[in-house]
Formats: structure tokens, C-alpha cells, sequence
């Protein structure tokens, strides 16, 4: 079940300076109202139907990535974007999957005549998104994709001006959106939308190739992925099952019955290796304290 996530209360610095265009964003920020209503009135002003925002969490020492998603998209677009693990061949997020890439204007010819991307970019402009322009950022905690869709499939050169011509617009939204995301949600500890909801097909293959020690170049190898997205589909799988980590997802799933494994010759939750140094000098120290001699009777 996906849990709408609402950004809100987040006052911004006096000292930012917004475009007009985007000013019902920030009013709606500072005000505590809903975010959907003024980020539609957005996208229709700057020439679009629909936005969507996803931030990838970094990861920290007790915390594997998690990821989030905010969009007014349709709810069963998300859900099918999920279910058949679209990320994988999604061009937007190909594009810019390594590195920090300059904005992408796109439509259907995005595909270059790759027959899984074709089907994928009809699906998608089946629920309204044919094009749009995509934005992505880095920042030392964070990797973040924004998306400002349209119906239209193939754009003409004009239609390719006009989307520049907004771009910095579109930079700038992708910022403050980000800006208040993080401080309405992920720092007050929110949990994702999709907490909660079920695995995908391909998020129980990830799951269940860990469960049998492998890490994630391995899975990769083995579902012909990229180690990149192996770990962008446990980040999911991390925001689903509400843990702190990949090992934790491993237990539960697990002890849920998610994943089936060989406990005669398969770990159940791969040890970080401190946790296995750490385990073999406690086993040192009690062989230690066994062997000693006993202390002299006085």
C-alpha cells in the first residue's frame, strides 16, 4: 500500500529569491497547506501536466540508502512503475545514473530503437507522461531526479525552445522542492510512501540472491543489472520493509516467509565484516581465558 507522503511546514530563508512562477510553492510551504494543488498550477504555467520528485538518502553508518518518492502522477502509474521494476530501463534515470548530467530534454526518441524502452515510454505516455524535461542534482547526502512531464509524445523544435526557455525555472523548482522535502520529511524522520507495500518480483530476486551471501556486483551479474541499480531496488526494498539496513531487510524477509533459503548451507544475514572480526575475537578471548592456567592458591 503506498502512503502519501505530504511536504509541508517547511518555512524557507527569507533571503531566497523565487521566480513568480513558483511562488504558489513556497507560500503553500510556509502556510503548512498541501503541496499537490500549487505544484499542478506550477507545471500548467511552465507548459506541463504532471511533476515528479525522488531523492535517493545517502548512506550513512548505521544506515543503508533509502528512497522517496513524491509525485501528482497517478497513484496506478506508480504503482505499475513499482511493481515491474521500470527503473531499470527508464532512460531519464539511465541517463544520469553515475554521474551528475546536465538537464535531458526528451520524448519517444529517447529510445534509440531499443524495444524494452519503446514499450516502456508507450506505457508511460499511456498515463500522460510522452515527454518532458528531466533535472538532476547531487549533494553530499543525497542524489535527487525531478521530472516535469506532458502528454506529447514527440516535440517539435519550437516545443524544444520553449522547454529551454523555462529550464532555469525548472532548476530552481527541483532545488527548493528539494529544500523543503528534507526539512518536512526525511529530517523529521517520515518514513517513504511505499513503506509498507509489497515487493516487487524483481526486489524479492535482489533479496533472495543476498540471503545466499551474494553482494550486490554479484546479483547484478547474475539478473544482468547493473551493480547501480541492485542497489537503487534495496534501497526500495529497505524503504518497503521499514528497516535500517540490508541485513535487516534479509532477517525479515526471512522470518516473513518473503524469501525461502537453504539454512543447511546458506547464511541467513551476511555479518559486516566488523561484526565477524568482532565475533572472532570474543571466540579468541573466551579460548584465551579457557586455556589459561589456573591462579596460584594461596
Amino acid at each position: 500500500m503506498l502512503v502519501t507522503v505530504e511536504p509541508n511546514v517547511a518555512v524557507l530563508p527569507t533571503a531566497v529569491s523565487v521566480p513568480s512562477v513558483l511562488q504558489p510553492l513556497v507560500e503553500a510551504a510556509n502556510e503548512g497547506r498541501s503541496l499537490h494543488g500549487p505544484m499542478q498550477q506550477i507545471m500548467q504555467t511552465m507548459g506541463f501536466s504532471s511533476f515528479m520528485y525522488g531523492v535517493a538518502t545517502g548512506q550513512t553508518l548505521h544506515n543503508d540508502e533509502r528512497f522517496f518518492i513524491w509525485t501528482t502522477a497517478s497513484p496506478a502509474w506508480v504503482a505499475e512503475y513499482d511493481h515491474k521494476s521500470y527503473v531499470e530501463i527508464d532512460p531519464r534515470v539511465t541517463y544520469a545514473w553515475t554521474t551528475l548530467s546536465p538537464p535531458l530534454i526528451w520524448d519517444r526518441c529517447i529510445a534509440n530503437g531499443d524495444q524494452k524502452v519503446e514499450s516502456f515510454l508507450e506505457r508511460a505516455a499511456a498515463n500522460g507522461i510522452g515527454s518532458g524535461l528531466a533535472v538532476f542534482s547531487h549533494d553530499y547526502q543525497s542524489r535527487v531526479l525531478v521530472c516535469l512531464n506532458q502528454a506529447e509524445r514527440t516535440l517539435t523544435t519550437k516545443r524544444r525552445r520553449r522547454i529551454s526557455k523555462v529550464m532555469g525555472d525548472a532548476m530552481q523548482l527541483a532545488s527548493i522542492f528539494h529544500l523543503i522535502f528534507m526539512k518536512s520529511v526525511i529530517e523529521k524522520g517520515i518514513p517513504p510512501m511505499q513503506e509498507g507495500s509489497p515487493l516487487s518480483p524483481r526486489e524479492l530476486q535482489c533479496l533472495h540472491l543476498a540471503a545466499r551471501g551474494m553482494v550486490s556486483p554479484d546479483i547484478g551479474h547474475k539478473l544482468n543489472i547493473t551493480e547501480r541499480t541492485v542497489n537503487f531496488h534495496f534501497s526500495n526494498i529497505i524503504s518497503k520493509l521499514g528497516v535500517l539496513n540490508r541485513h535487516e531487510a534479509i532477517a525479515m524477509g526471512v522470518a516473513h516467509g518473503l524469501i525461502q533459503v537453504d539454512r543447511r548451507n546458506t547464511p541467513l544475514v551476511p555479518l559486516h565484516p566488523s561484526r565477524i572480526r568482532d565475533a572472532q575475537l570474543k571466540r579468541w578471548e573466551n579460548l584465551r581465558k579457557q586455556r589459561a592456567p589456573p591462579p596460584s592458591e594461596v
